[in-house]
């Protein structure tokens, strides 16, 4: 295995892992009366913070293994097949990352519509600093999947490239 398909397993593991945990509590506090829960934003602040600096941890120390295991000169080398293969991933993750900012948008503006014309803002989802919160942590996900499509993506070509 390459240096670099080593690395995308470590961002996809590390990745999982770390934000699959952060999207785990996010949903039990969700589903645990989050609209009027004071402490709401302070918790997530804190799941989120925790979670950015566990998974830069994690893929630090696992880089630095993979380097420390990983002969220097398959470290520098990159053919062009390694670049192409990155090229198309990352396109297709753009167009991921695209399609999912635009569900995300769509579903923000029928929800304003539905709130502002048929009932009279006084909806569940009527905006509030929690909702706004929530809306954050569901770009962040779009991220995380874009991020988790380029790098699975990248590996198949890899793969598929030998």
């Amino acid at each position: 295995m390459s240096f670099r398909e080593k690395h995308l397993w470590i961002s996809i593991v590390s990745s999982v892992a770390v934000w699959g945990w952060y999207f785990v509590f996010l949903i039990r506090h969700l589903t645990g009366g989050w609209r009027t829960d004071d402490h709401f934003t302070a918790m997530l602040s804190m799941g989120f913070m925790t979670c950015l600096i566990l998974v830069v941890l994690i893929e630090g120390v696992l880089t630095f293994v993979a380097t420390a295991i990983t002969p220097k000169a398959e470290r520098k080398m990159k053919d062009e097949r390694e670049i192409h293969a990155a090229l198309k991933a990352s396109h297709i993750a753009l167009m991921a990352l695209i399609a999912l900012i635009f569900c995300v948008g769509a579903a923000a503006w029928f929800t304003g519509v539905v709130d502002d014309n048929f009932v009279g803002g006084r909806a569940v989802f009527s905006v509030t600093g929690n909702v706004l919160v929530v809306l954050a942590n569901v770009l962040v996900a779009c991220l995380v999947l874009t991020e988790l499509v380029r790098a699975g993506v990248t590996l198949m070509l890899l793969r598929g490239l030998r």
